[in-house]
């Protein structure tokens, strides 16, 4: 796409916006637009996202969780206006073996999403509907507080683990709920309206996703301590506390970033593993299974380290 340069006066110079793009993302005269510069280009933006338009889907058939991640997904590609339809009132709760009303799993997840509301709602669909503005200003902000929730997360799962405390394990759900609202929120974002940098965008969402993912092992790791009634280790709280400290070096390092702190990640990564290895015959069955759930979150936060390598190349 090529655009002529205008010469106004002496000292301005213009060039034209292409129609579709401003027609897109409601260009009006009057409005400011973000103009940063990247070598030999001109780089335009705005502060909000397009109108990404309508999408109808019918869930007939699909399970809760099914439901609930579809709805979701939604909401990440920054559909505006979603009808979702149903030929059934209940769907399937595959973990607690029982039968639930499609409308309350929609209002449910509906509740966890930021900037949508159910429009109207009718015996066999619904419509969901955007309700505020999209923009990207409070993004870096709204990161760094899934960061800093993410390690109270763990802080209070290892806390109510050490001292068989049910109370403070609940609240990890909770928690979890908070932090997931924020991830999605932040995923649409980076959908309509993209990162500063926007070569970056794809690789802040994948960061997003496996930060959401290291989210539902600290939520099911808590169901699982009260489910089976599991006493702590000293050895496996000790593991913890380890897997707990690696989140906050990558923390560190997303932030400060040098290749000495990526060495000291994966060095830790190592020695946590070995230090699992060589105390698993003195840990219960139960517990073990609890543990090597964690353990799973150093390969994510190795996948995280990876990703915030290419961020700075």
């Amino acid at each position: 796409m090529r655009r002529k340069v205008i010469q106004i006066a002496q000292s301005t110079q213009l060039i034209s916006l292409p129609r579709k793009w401003a027609l897109a993302h409601d260009i009006k005269k009057g409005d400011e637009l973000n103009i940063s510069e990247e070598g030999n280009k001109l780089v335009v933006s705005t502060e909000t996202g397009p109108h990404i338009g309508k999408v109808e889907v019918d869930i007939t058939g699909l399970d809760r969780d099914s439901i609930m991640y579809l709805l979701r997904a939604l909401y990440k590609n920054g559909y505006d206006d979603m009808t979702i339809r149903f030929k059934k009132p209940l769907c399937e709760n595959i973990r607690a073996k029982k039968q639930e009303k499609v409308t309350d799993v929609i209002t449910r997840e509906i509740s966890r999403l930021n900037g949508v509301e159910i429009f109207s709602q009718k015996e066999d669909y619904c419509v969901i509907r955007s309700i505020s503005e999209d923009t990207i200003k409070a993004f870096d902000t709204m990161l760094r507080r899934i960061f800093l929730l993410t390690s109270e997360t763990f802080s209070e799962l290892i806390e109510g683990y050490e001292k068989g405390n049910l109370n403070i394990l609940e609240t990890v759900q909770a928690k979890h709920d908070t932090i997931t609202k924020l991830v999605s929120y932040s995923q649409r974002l980076l959908n309509k309206v993209g990162y500063q940098n926007y070569k970056k965008t794809d690789i802040i969402y994948h960061v997003l996703e496996i930060i959401d993912t290291i989210l539902d092992l600290a939520k099911y790791n808590a169901r699982g301590i009260i489910n089976f009634k599991i006493k702590a280790s000293p050895e496996g709280t000790q593991i913890c506390r380890a897997i707990h400290q690696q989140f906050d070096l990558f923390y560190d390092l997303y932030y400060n970033f040098t290749l000495e702190k990526v060495y000291e990640l994966n060095k830790n990564r190592y020695f946590v593993i070995k230090n699992l290895e060589q105390n698993q015959n003195k840990i219960q069955k139960n517990e073990l299974s609890i543990l090597a759930n964690m353990e799973q979150v150093l390969e994510y936060i190795l996948n995280l380290t990876n990703a915030r390598i290419a961020l700075q190349y």
